[in-house]
Parts: C-alpha cells; sequence; structure tokens
C-alpha cells in the first residue's frame, strides 16, 4: 500500500514539474513567477503602459474590448457584453481560444471543445472570431486583427497558448472577473500568479476576496476593485425569467444537479466522482418518478478520464446520462439550471460558494475531513450553510428527505448568509459598476 502511495506521489510531481518547466519554456516567465521583485519591476512598467493606454482611449471615439472564451462553463460575462453591446462607445467580441492546452493535451479533444464555444457564441448571437482558422489550420495572430483597447480573460492559468494570455496584451487594459469565487487556501492560483498583479483590473466578489488579495497579490492588491458576483447577477435579479433547460418530463420531478470536482487523479483531492459515478447513476434510476437528475461535471474532468479511463469507456459514461429518462449532461452555462433547479449535490470548491445565491438546499459530498480544511474562513462560512454527505446512504437521505419531502432546517441560515454577505449592500449590479469603471476610465 505504501509502495503504491509513494508511486502516485511520485507521478503526480513528476508530471506537474515536467509541465511547469514546459510552461516556463514556452511562456518566458521563469524569472517573474519564480522571483517578485522581477514581477515587480515588471508590473511597474506595466502600470505605466496602462497609464498611457488610459490617455489615448480619452482621444478615440470607440473601444474595442475583446472577451477571450476557453469554455461555455467559464463564461461570466454575459450582462457586461450586452451592455457594451448596447453602448454607442463600446464594441465588444469574443475569442474562442485554446482551452487545457498541457504537454500531454488531447489537441482533437481541444478543437471539440472549441467547435462547442463556438456554437455556444453563436447561439448567444455573440460576436465572436475564432483564434483558430480552420481552413488554413493555424492560429491567428488575434492582436494584430482586432488591435483591442481592452481585454477581459475568463482564467488567468496558463492553460492556453502564449498569444492569449496576458503576458502578449500588457499594453491595452486588461481585466478579470474570477470563473469562481475563492473560497479555499488556494492563494497561489487566486492571487499570487504574475497574471493577476499585471491586471489593470482585478474585480472581486467581496471584502474577502480583496482582504486576500491584499495579503497574497504580489502588488498588495492595488489593481482591485469590489464589484459583487457579476457571474450570479441574474440569480440576484428576482425579475430574470430563467430558460427552462430542463429534459421534458411526463410530470413535474424535483431537479437536482449532480455536479463532480475534476481531481480524480491527485493524492489529495475533492473529487467523489470515482466513488460516487455509479452510485448517482443508481440513485437516479431508483427515483426516476419522483427526480430527474442534470450531471454538471466540472469541463477538465472529461479530459482526466480520458486520460484515466480512456476515450471509449468516458464516452460511453457521458452517454449514460444523456439516455437517462430523466438525466441529462450540462456543460455549459449553468445560470439558467441553477435558476430552475430544487438543489445541488456537489464536491466542486466554486459551487460551495456560488449556489449559494440560487438560496436552494445543497448537499456537499465529502471526502474525507481533510477536506473541510482546505477552505479558509469564507469558504468555512459558506460550507456551513450545506447539508453534508459522507456515503451513498446520507447522499440518499437528502434527495429523499430534504428535497423531496421538503425538511429544510437550514433555509433560514442560508437566506441570512446571502442578505448578510452575498448581495451588494448598495442594490447595484456587478455588471453596472463595471460597465461604470470603463465609461468612466476612457471619459465618456
Amino acid at each position: 500500500m505504501l509502495e503504491k502511495i509513494q508511486e502516485k506521489i511520485k507521478q503526480f510531481v513528476g508530471i506537474n514539474f515536467v509541465d511547469s518547466l514546459y510552461k516556463a519554456i514556452t511562456f518566458r516567465d521563469f524569472f517573474i513567477a519564480a522571483f517578485p521583485s522581477c514581477l515587480l519591476r515588471k508590473v511597474r512598467k506595466v502600470r505605466q503602459k496602462q497609464e498611457q493606454k488610459i490617455e489615448a482611449l480619452k482621444q478615440q471615439d470607440k473601444c474595442r474590448v475583446l472577451f477571450f472564451l476557453q469554455t461555455p462553463s467559464v463564461w461570466k460575462y454575459d450582462s457586461l457584453y450586452r451592455k457594451l453591446e448596447s453602448s454607442e462607445w463600446f464594441e465588444p467580441l469574443i475569442v474562442v481560444s485554446p482551452y487545457n492546452v498541457h504537454l500531454n493535451y488531447d489537441m482533437q479533444e481541444c478543437f471539440r471543445v472549441m467547435h462547442q464555444t463556438e456554437d455556444f457564441a453563436r447561439e448567444r448571437g455573440y460576436q465572436y472570431i475564432s483564434a483558430y482558422n480552420w481552413e488554413k489550420r493555424q492560429w491567428r495572430d488575434i492582436k494584430k486583427m482586432c488591435s483591442p483597447d481592452v481585454v477581459f480573460f475568463t482564467k488567468p492559468y496558463k492553460d492556453t497558448l502564449p498569444a492569449y494570455h496576458i503576458y502578449h496584451y500588457t499594453d491595452v487594459l486588461t481585466l478579470y472577473v474570477p470563473y469562481g469565487i475563492n473560497c479555499m487556501h488556494l492563494y497561489h492560483n487566486n492571487y499570487e500568479l504574475p497574471f493577476q498583479s499585471l491586471l489593470w483590473k482585478f474585480l472581486v466578489e467581496t471584502e474577502f476576496q480583496k482582504h486576500y488579495a491584499e495579503i497574497y497579490e504580489k502588488s498588495h492588491g492595488d489593481n482591485v476593485e469590489i464589484v459583487g458576483a457579476l457571474a450570479e447577477e441574474k440569480l440576484m435579479q428576482e425579475e430574470y425569467v430563467a430558460k427552462d433547460v430542463w429534459k421534458k418530463q411526463e410530470k413535474k420531478k424535483k431537479r437536482i444537479i449532480w455536479a463532480p470536482h475534476h481531481t480524480v487523479d491527485y493524492l489529495f483531492n475533492f473529487s467523489n466522482f470515482l466513488n460516487y459515478c455509479e452510485d448517482m447513476l443508481r440513485l437516479a434510476e431508483e427515483y426516476k418518478d419522483e427526480v430527474q437528475f442534470a450531471f454538471k461535471p466540472h469541463p477538465v474532468l472529461k479530459f482526466k478520464l480520458i486520460n484515466l479511463w480512456g476515450l471509449e469507456k468516458t464516452e460511453a459514461y457521458y452517454r449514460r446520462w444523456k439516455e437517462l429518462e430523466n438525466g441529462q449532461i450540462e456543460q455549459g452555462d449553468y445560470i439558467d439550471l441553477f435558476k430552475t433547479s430544487d438543489a445541488m449535490i456537489h464536491d466542486c470548491a466554486s459551487f460551495t460558494v456560488e449556489y449559494l445565491y440560487a438560496q436552494k438546499p445543497v448537499l456537499f459530498q465529502i471526502r474525507d475531513e481533510k477536506v473541510k480544511e482546505e477552505f479558509n474562513t469564507f469558504g468555512q462560512m459558506c460550507l456551513d450553510k450545506h447539508y453534508l454527505a459522507y456515503s451513498r446512504e446520507e447522499t440518499e437521505k437528502f434527495i429523499r428527505e430534504v428535497v423531496i419531502a421538503g425538511k429544510d432546517p437550514k433555509k433560514a441560515e442560508r437566506e441570512q448568509f446571502y442578505k448578510q454577505y452575498l448581495y451588494p449592500k448598495d442594490g447595484v449590479m456587478p455588471s453596472d459598476k463595471i460597465f461604470e469603471i470603463l465609461k468612466t476610465t476612457i471619459g465618456k
């Protein structure tokens, strides 16, 4: 047993070390990533460029705004995009860029996700361009083609190509709304990367995230603005009418989202997927007359399963959810899914916060007690509003007693937490705040 654990540690460290080295060479960022003093020198130069861009923008009639989008599930900017689109000053454009680009990534799966993302943009009526020229089979020079003034990113990682990362856009105004609300002790990826310090504006959700940025960001949060949870804006709007994205049933049933995390290949992880993947299908079958399920996997999970299970078994598993009479797969935007659901079962970090905006019962499938220790103060407060399950039996009890029978003793706690910490105290929606920041900056 010990030998197996040691081998897994070696495998994990080895893969990540080689991939990190590969990215350091590809992105040419070893010194700014490894030495804070080098990064801070870089930040000072970038701030000067950003100020120069602001002055130039004040002389322009139009402002070209790009949104780099890798996958529909991390798209948080719809409300803002619509405001920019209807404005006389801004010209928004989405760039569909490559996703999950690693040393050993599957190019065909990457292209499949890009096609899926293009379909998403087309169906939503967005103006978009693909970073890949399908006819010429080559990557486009987006900066040269589009000449952006402002760039929004959807992820902070080096899991795309260098031409679509912040390092290539340090002479324009760059902004980022986190694709997930930080509630973990994962401060490195959320605040300490060069990405966050190089941003013109780092747009966070609450005072908690601002506090963490001031402590851990290498530029000490000098670029941080609290705007609220842009991704959850529609959940906060009582007047918003969501599209019913659930599979049609012969009668009304309770609607439960199952959202497993992707960390199936780590020794210490959140994901219970391998423990529950068959149990959840069986529960869906057992409660088919009363409940319908939406399988909402983390977008990286499929990549991980292809490496672990192989393509055939992975596709077969996903297909089983799709073909269930009372089941479906959801791999894109999830706000309408949240709005029209009755409950969620998950083991994802960001959903620990995000689903609380839906103000509905939620269950966290706990792998072990160590998982609780991974949450920071804010995350612990959010987790306390969850029901917890350590087994299939406890998961089924949640389905039977809380969801179906409607016995929800945590309801009042969730509602109070939402009012005190999540809903904007000034009542101003996040997209309005961001739009105002941009409009004021360009002098309009």
